[in-house]
């Protein structure tokens, strides 16, 4: 009985801690080591962001994509290409730009070996942003092109539909 509540404390205890945003007005990102210490700081906000539904007016979600756009900007230890996607599949939405850029983020900082390789970054991330269109909670509308690109997704070929 003992190990069931520890269980169900420790389980409530991460979820949430998931759903809260760090204090970002503490981290400094100033030199290459400080973007490396707040790599945490970053998986954490993606997170948070991947995993709560869209608020386009929501403070905390607008601080964690500030967060997290400024963390891609500066970091030594990553690089992100975008334009492509930017151009061609997302068209000047950015509220979906920024959920990838999230996604792309997510996916480098849990994968660091795979994280140079901009393909396997990029389908990545695109998979991570139309499983969170899908889900009719997010709140977030898909493109013409990303309903393609989840039809392609769902026949297996979304990396041939993305090259």
């Amino acid at each position: 009985m003992k190990k069931i509540v520890i269980i169900i404390i420790t389980l409530i205890n991460c979820n949430a801690f998931a759903q809260t945003v760090p204090n970002f007005d503490i981290v400094k990102l100033e030199h290459a080591p400080d973007y490396k210490a707040a790599e945490p700081i970053a998986l954490q906000a993606s997170t948070y962001l991947l995993t709560t539904p869209f608020e386009k007016s929501n403070k905390d979600r607008l601080k964690s994509l500030s967060f997290i756009i400024k963390w891609m900007s500066g970091t030594p230890n990553y690089s992100f290409t975008m334009q492509e996607v930017a151009d061609k599949i997302l068209k000047g939405n950015n509220d979906l730009l920024g959920l990838y850029m999230v996604a792309m983020a997510k996916y480098a900082l849990e994968n660091k070996a795979s994280s140079k390789d901009p393909k396997l970054v990029k389908l990545n991330a695109i998979t991570s942003l139309l499983t969170y269109c899908e889900n009719p909670v997010n709140n977030l509308r898909m493109t013409k092109q990303l309903k393609k690109l989840a039809e392609a997704k769902e026949k297996g070929q979304l990396e041939q539909s993305l090259n």
